[in-house]
């Protein structure tokens, strides 16, 4: 695994990485997964710990065991990283060394471990009977101080952290005989110190760990529970070692057989060490001291107790030590043993001072020579970065030169693009001018069709009023009201032929600013309110429509039709008179609603992963942002346009989560500005708007309703001044909708609901509001609520799909 990416692997690496690192070639100790190595770091002799190469190189070696050696690595890394005290060994950092697939954890450089000062491994061995150092009570008692010192800091972080490996050889000391904890490979953090976690069976040597952490695995997870009570234990070992300097190797069996009864008998862990136990009172027959204990014997007994809460805290521990120390001095026992053993101990004194001081004459040579080498290090680096320097030089020259070059081909490359750029432009706009000719004449066509179309609807009508002409005189009042309709749509269409022909005199310069244009809408409504009167409708079934539809939005050019199913963006194209359904280019967004905006098809807000305020017009079967966006961004609104095309009016909608806005904007399609009108009292849901005269009513999924009057709205090339905005527009409330869920329409320029809810069943009603009342005036083939709903001519409405219906169309006519 090389460098990088096992810093890939492990990111939290990265900032301990310590620059100029050397092995001096001096192994200083070796455990189960790693060595311990001398380093030369600048200005520094320090220890390495890395993990063997040879163990990583094995095949037979598993992925996982790797692995778990190298997590177990990175683990102690992170611990030891947030761990500052003066009986820990401090840590500086990683390194990387040639050939290693892992890197070595930097720490300080201490003068040997407790282990190999009680019980020095000599090359060649001394000879038999080769009395050892003496070592004084205090020094001990003030070596198991400092070892409890920093296990108490780890035991009071938070979280506690547990050693769980504490031995002789994990306690080093410096020149001063100050001991600090080292390798913490296997600690791990607890959540609460007196909590017993479920952590892995045995993690340290045996010889120092209690019963629980040698207790039958119950489990393939081989897991047992234990806490901090462990490093106490171990504390117990230690102290047993440096009083009696006898290494305690593995003790006796944990159970013996009793002759007399024949069972297995369990013995305590102060049993099993009997025999260690014993040359710690020896000590005192040698000295003289035959009555008493040692003054550490409480304190071991204790920390050996084999139940884990029997066991002193971290905090009990250090105030034994002081107890045991203080007894010491009382009693005199240190200064009797001391001058009883001072004599034949003098040379192995002497031997150790001298061992002392040739460990820190090996320290100072070894500091030396790193100085020297940090010296001839410098040297090269200042000749490195003088010849990084002059590279550098000659790179930026020659990056200055490829930087001239491709600013020259920037330039070439942008002449081009705008030659072709003009070309294409040119092409553009020679396709535009022919096909806005061809889309005037067929345009024209259209609308002459049209107008022959309600021609030969009024003289039918005519024919049929004189029909009417011969029945009883009971029905003259009704055929005198059919006659004044007549009479307003053959001044409604005189009015429109008029306009054809005034449009048909304008140059034709006009048509390279339209394109894709729309047939012209027969107007749906006079610019003054006509007469509430009562309608009688009849309903039609017609040809299925290409999908379900329901709660979309709906608009008609007159021949055309236009529908959008919620929750989809796309778009079908109804043909009234031939009734041939066709699939126009998907719109942008979902849940945009349909207007036509200057005899073109336009969409307005909608949502596509976000709300949107812009408006997509068609072109050339494409989609375009003619025109400047709304205000406020919103899907599912109600939107109508005034009769003379001059103002599109957005109303409500919704905005996300569960926010229904009662916001209303205003467009001026000439001027192209927004407004921001007077609110709706309330806000509502799926909201639907329909336009009779000069007023505009909207209705929603409840039974609420409101309208308005479009009386004041001022000619659309005109600015709007902002004092006279909260003026223009007055909601007040339509009488309760008879119905839930219904559609609003325009019939005759009276407003209608179209279908609605009941009890949670549709309903095939048709409601007309009369002198403040409604009124049914008809019922369609199918029952249906949410549905579509588009106004081709002033006696006609299209019915498409809602809730129950799913397909169907239905054409409903005025009778």
């Amino acid at each position: 695994m090389a460098a990088e990416g096992l810093l890939a692997e492990y990111p939290e690496l990265r900032p301990f990485v310590l620059p100029n690192v050397r092995l001096t070639g001096i192994r200083i100790g070796a455990g189960a997964y790693g060595s311990v190595e001398e380093v030369a770091v600048p200005g520094a002799i320090c220890a390495a710990k890395k993990i063997h190469d040879i163990f990583l190189d094995r095949s037979e070696i598993p992925a996982a065991e790797i692995r778990r050696a190298t997590a177990q690595f990175v683990r102690e890394c992170q611990l030891i990283s947030t761990l500052d005290h003066q009986n820990i060994v401090k840590f500086l950092g990683v390194a990387f060394f040639p050939g290693s697939r892992l890197p070595a954890l930097v720490m300080e450089r201490l003068l040997t471990s407790l282990h190999d000062l009680l019980d020095p491994e000599t090359d060649p061995p001394p000879p038999p009977n080769t009395p050892k150092p003496f070592f004084p009570l205090s020094l001990k008692c003030s070596i198991l101080h400092n070892v409890a010192c920093g296990l108490a800091y780890l035991h009071e972080r938070t979280p506690p952290v547990i050693h769980r490996d504490l031995s002789a050889r994990n306690v080093l000391l410096n020149s001063g005989m100050v001991a600090k904890i080292v390798d913490l490979g296997v600690a791990r953090i607890v959540p609460r110190m007196r909590t017993a976690a479920t952590m892995t069976k045995g993690p340290g040597a045996s010889v120092y760990m209690p019963p629980e952490a040698s207790a039958p695995a119950k489990s393939n997870a081989q897991k047992s529970k234990y806490d901090a009570s462990i490093d106490v234990f171990s504390l117990g070992v230690v102290a047993i070692f440096t009083i009696g300097e006898v290494f305690p190797c593995d003790p006796v069996a944990a159970t013996y057989l009793d002759e007399e009864t024949g069972l297995l008998v369990a013995r305590t862990e102060l049993q099993r060490r009997a025999e260690y136990m014993r040359h710690v009172n020896e000590q005192l027959r040698a000295s003289g001291q035959l009555r008493g204990d040692h003054p550490l014997i409480r304190l071991i007994q204790q920390c050996l107790h084999n139940g884990p809460h029997k066991r002193p805290s971290i905090r009990e521990v250090l105030r034994l030590l002081e107890e045991a120390r203080a007894g010491a001095r009382d009693s005199g026992w240190e200064e009797v043993q001391a001058a009883q053993t001072q004599p034949r101990n003098q040379s192995s004194e002497r031997d150790l001072q001298s061992r002392v001081q040739e460990l820190q004459q090996q320290l100072q040579s070894r500091n030396q020579e790193n100085a020297d080498l940090q010296s001839s290090v410098q040297e090269l680096h200042s000749r490195n970065q003088a010849k990084d320097r002059e590279l550098a030089e000659a790179r930026q020259q020659l990056r200055q030169k490829e930087e001239e070059l491709a600013r020259q081909g920037a330039e070439l490359t942008r002449a081009e693009e705008t030659i072709r750029r003009e070309h294409q432009q040119l092409r553009q706009k020679e396709e535009e001018v022919q096909s806005s000719r061809q889309q005037l004449i067929s345009s024209q066509r259209r609308e002459t069709e049209l107008v022959q179309a309600k021609d030969r609807e009024l003289r039918e009508k005519v024919s049929l009023l004189t029909r009417k002409e011969r029945e009883p005189a009971e029905t003259q009042q009704q055929l005198r009201q059919k006659e004044e309709q007549l009479r307003s749509s053959e001044a409604l269409v005189a009015d429109f032929q008029k306009t054809l022909q005034q449009r048909d005199s304008e140059p034709t310069q006009r048509t390279k600013t339209q394109s894709s244009l729309l047939p012209t809408a027969i107007p749906h409504s006079t610019q003054v309110n006509i007469k509430p009167r009562k309608l009688t409708v009849q309903c039609h079934r017609k040809k299925t429509a290409p999908c379900e539809m329901f709660r979309g939005s709906a608009t008609t050019d007159g021949r055309f039709a236009y529908f959008t199913p919620r929750d989809s963006n796309s778009v079908y194209q109804y043909e009234c008179s031939t009734e041939k359904w066709e699939e126009l280019p998907s719109c942008p967004y979902q849940n945009s609603r349909l207007v036509i905006i200057d005899r073109e098809l336009t969409a307005v807000g909608g949502y596509d992963g976000s709300y949107t305020n812009k408006l997509y017009t068609l072109r050339q079967r494409k989609w375009v942002e003619k025109y400047p966006p709304m205000n406020t961004a919103r899907s599912d609104t109600a939107v109508v346009t005034t009769s003379d095309g001059e103002h599109l009016i957005v109303i409500g909608g919704y905005v996300g989560g569960v926010s229904w806005t009662a916001t209303v904007e205003l467009f001026q399609v000439k001027s192209r500005r927004w407004y921001q009108l007077t609110d709706l009292p309330q806000p509502l849901q799926f909201p639907s708007a329909t336009i009779c005269g000069d007023l505009v009513h909207v209705v929603g999924l409840g039974d609420d309703g409101y309208s308005c009057s479009l009386a004041a709205l001022p000619s659309s090339d005109k600015p709007i001044p902002p004092q006279s905005i909260p003026h223009l527009i007055s909601w007040k409330p339509l009488p309760p909708l008879p119905l839930t869920r219904s559609t609003a329409a325009t019939l005759c320029g009276q407003l209608v609901l179209i279908g609605g809810d009941r009890s949670g069943s549709p309903v095939n009603s048709i409601h007309q509001l009369v002198d403040g009342q409604w009124v049914e005036i008809g019922s369609m083939t199918s029952r249906r609520y949410d549905c579509l709903v588009a106004s081709p001519s002033p006696d006609k409405i299209i019915i498409v799909g809602g809730v129950g219906a799913e397909d169907s169309v239905e054409e409903c006519v005025v009778v």
